[in-house]
């Protein structure tokens, strides 16, 4: 969640820094629209999670998610 400039992890409430110094930290940012029939029509959610509490969150799936370790990082 940002607040005031500031990205802090929805899930432990930590300031989670951003840039390009060695205290940056990357994170998992999600955003979904709900669709019909889903309990929440229209509802637009979004939410910021540090790496360290996406990995407690994953752990905890019963199917994990398909990982690639990748050599080269860019975005598109």
């Amino acid at each position: 969640m940002r607040e005031a400039g500031i990205l802090y992890c929805n899930c432990c409430g930590k300031k989670i820094p951003e840039g390009y110094s060695r205290e940056t930290e990357d994170f998992f940012h999600f955003e979904k629209t709900w669709g019909y029939f889903s309990g929440k029509d229209g509802t637009r959610q979004t939410a910021d999670i540090c790496e360290f509490c996406m990995e407690q969150w994953i752990a905890q799936f019963r199917i994990p998610p398909q990982t690639v370790e990748r050599t080269e990082i860019f975005e598109c």
